[in-house]
């Protein structure tokens, strides 16, 4: 077996045969889909169940456990050499898995391939295009190549042995973030390509949209714990790294004003405004400020 997609499937009754058939299309004859219903409570086992017939599917129902339990289980029955996965809202565009398969046969030391995608939001389509480049630092990759900013389990192509030491978190938000730093220290060579499209859906009730106080803080964990795992803050390329820390900081305390989630470690960079008020005022009172005009603008849009 060449490759194992798995969908994880909760309440998608409306998206998930155009997730299966764009998977489907793909032209990798040697493929297994592993669509694992999350304890669904619409139509989604129905539209499942319609593709146990086909001997390239698996159909798995089980009780709620959430995004990273239902990537997990699919892992457990995965057989193929690669593994990828796609979420079950979004779809694939024609000829994107072929050429990353031969793109991995013809280099047998890429652990991982990173290709590019589309983003659907409210205000139109968004395209990542990235470049072709190869990656045996990962610390590189992450803080030289952008990694940080598309640390996405879907846009990837995995060797499923990866897999064997690792697992997807539990219970946490924005779980990709944990499992691409605890991945690190088993990749070996890391390959990033502008072929093949992923496209990512707008869902207006997805985390990435409706994140609270325990997403936000669930991401900024994540990704202070990569930080601290990996020693990144000694890096030259770092404090670019850290103004999106910034970012994220903010944001968490936009949603708890909460003084537990003062979690960024405040370090002397000043190349972007941000950062020169965090110098000047410290991280809580900066929260603070960009707290209260935050919710000034919210009531003035009320109006």
């Amino acid at each position: 077996m060449m490759l194992s997609v798995i969908i994880p499937a909760y309440n998608v009754e409306r998206t998930l045969a155009r997730c299966i058939e764009s998977v489907l299309m793909q032209e990798v004859p040697d493929m297994e889909i592993i669509l694992v219903d999350d304890g669904s409570t619409d139509a989604t086992p129905y539209v499942a169940d319609r593709y146990v017939p086909r001997p390239d599917v698996r159909v798995l129902h089980k009780a709620n456990g959430g995004l990273s339990d239902a990537r997990n289980e699919g892992l457990r029955y995965a057989k193929g050499r690669y593994v990828t996965f796609v979420d079950s809202d979004d779809y694939l565009m024609p000829g994107t898995y072929a050429p990353l398969l031969e793109m991995m046969t013809r280099h047998p030391d890429y652990d991982v391939v990173e290709f590019s995608f589309d983003r659907d939001t409210p205000k139109g389509r968004v395209t990542t295009r990235l470049p072709e480049r190869e990656y045996t630092d990962m610390a590189d990759y992450w803080l030289n190549g952008g990694g940080f900013g598309h640390a996405y389990a879907w846009n990837k192509i995995y060797r499923r042995q990866l897999f064997e030491s690792v697992a997807f978190a539990k219970g946490r938000l924005f779980e990709d973030v944990y499992v691409m730093g605890d991945l690190w220290p088993h990749v070996r060579r890391l390959r990033s390509t502008s072929r093949g499209t992923y496209r990512y859906t707008y869902n207006p009730s997805g985390i990435t949209v409706t994140a609270d106080q325990r997403g936000w803080r669930d991401l900024l964990q994540g990704h202070l714990r990569i930080v601290r795992d990996h020693d990144l803050a000694a890096h030259t390329a770092f404090p670019h790294y850290y103004a999106h820390l910034l970012n994220i900081q903010l944001m968490t305390y936009c949603c708890s004003a909460s003084d537990a989630d003062l979690l960024l470690p405040v370090m002397p960079y000043h190349h972007t405004w941000k950062l020169c008020l965090l110098q000047l005022l410290g991280l809580r009172r900066l929260c603070l400020l960009v707290r209260g005009g935050r919710t000034i603008l919210e009531k003035m849009g009320r109006k």
